[in-house]
């Protein structure tokens, strides 16, 4: 009997990414959950022999009839505070009504479970659907791999500067990030997904660098000056985040781009030493400077865009 995978959240980078990692497994059926099917090429979902359920995150009925049947899911949301709590919940209860044994909630990030609950946190979603998963019959896997390595490059982190070809550095410059491409996360996530023993929160890393690091493998990739902008402590970060969420609490994307940089760099929630990669030694993470050489360095912004089918 085949494997019934179902991804929720089908049209996002991420998802897809799962969805191609799991072609290396054979008897994998995958069902995709969006509720914007007409942006996924009708191509792609041929290829990957994908069916998708059209729906939004609480169109309650479209939910059960996606998970119905499924052996595991895998919530690739990304949005509101709403979509991330009451759109996974509602995917959960739907999983518990079917019998669905496992479910990976969307966290993919550090690892939360060090952070204080009294403390600003942008994806305080992984908190909440831990917490939800324990109440409930279905069992959580839960997957922190750190800060993905392309988002690090975009616009969000608000780090690089293509123009400039400058990188904004928070700290003293030896402080390291935890990094993981997506298609490294992607990869794990598969693994453990086709492992029906793995139950329980899993850390990925593919790589462990400080600005001054990044620096180094920059300009040994691409010969050309990576200029470090010292804009102040790692303190001082938390202070400006601070800041930021005092005059626009609600507006999550004003104050969470610098709260998410000030966790990944500030040493308290490291993935740590204990990690899980050589569970899965068929997967290869891949390291900071294996990156930068698979991009140019025109394109190293929108390495995020270029993921996907």
């Amino acid at each position: 009997m085949p494997t019934v995978v179902g991804i929720a959240g089908l049209t996002g980078k991420f998802a897809q990414c799962v969805a191609q990692e799991l072609q290396a497994y054979p008897d994998v059926m995958i069902r995709g959950y969006c509720r914007s099917p007409e942006k996924i090429p009708e191509s792609a979902l041929e290829k990957y022999g994908i069916g998708v359920i059209k729906g939004d995150f609480d169109d309650e009925s479209s939910i059960q009839k996606f998970v119905r049947g499924t052996d595991i899911i895998i919530c690739c949301y990304f949005g509101s505070p709403e979509v991330m709590t009451r759109g996974q919940m509602l995917l959960i209860d739907a999983c518990e009504e079917a019998g669905v044994p496992r479910y990976i909630p969307s966290d993919f990030a550090v690892d939360f479970t060090k952070i204080p609950d009294d403390a600003l946190f942008p994806k305080e979603s992984t908190k909440i659907i831990m917490g939800y998963l324990k109440t409930k019959k279905v069992e959580g896997v839960h997957i922190l791999v750190g800060g993905l390595l392309e988002t690090f490059w975009n616009d969000f982190f608000q780090i690089w500067d293509p123009n400039t070809q400058s990188m904004a550095v928070w700290g003293s410059g030896e402080d390291a990030w935890d990094f993981t491409t997506y298609k490294t996360a992607a990869a794990y996530t598969a693994a453990v997904t086709m492992d029906p023993s793995a139950i329980g929160i899993f850390r990925f890393l593919g790589d462990h660098k400080s600005a001054s690091e990044i620096k180094e493998s920059f300009e040994t990739v691409y010969h050309s000056e990576l200029r470090l902008n010292q804009l102040g402590s790692i303190n001082d970060l938390s202070n400006t985040v601070q800041a930021e969420f005092s005059k626009s609490p609600d507006d999550v994307f004003k104050w969470a781009p610098k709260c998410f940089a000030y966790w990944c760099i500030s040493g308290k929630a490291y993935l740590g030493e204990d990690l899980d990669n050589h569970k899965y030694p068929h997967v290869h993470p891949v390291n900071l400077e294996a990156f930068l050489r698979s991009h140019k360095l025109k394109d190293l912004h929108e390495a995020d865009q270029k993921l996907g089918f």
